[in-house]
């Protein structure tokens, strides 16, 4: 899947720099954490939000123009 927003963020699940990694909250809402990449900086971006099996790419979407930042975690 590739998707680029207006302000130029791009997830391309072929790009290593990109990842995606969801989770499902304690009642059963799914989530996605997602990297991608500011075409304009080429600096990595972190996003969160609501994940929709369904509807992937409108998922997608929303989460890198909506979603919540977070930062990069200590291993």
């Amino acid at each position: 899947m590739r998707v680029t927003t207006p302000t130029n963020l791009v997830f391309d699940d072929s790009d290593p720099r990109c990842f995606l990694k969801l989770e499902t909250g304690q009642h059963g809402q799914h989530y996605a954490f997602v990297q991608c990449v500011d075409v304009n900086t080429g600096e990595k971006s972190r996003y969160w939000g609501i994940w929709c099996h369904q509807e992937q790419e409108a998922a997608m979407k929303e989460i890198l123009n909506w979603g919540g930042k977070w930062p990069n975690l200590p291993k």
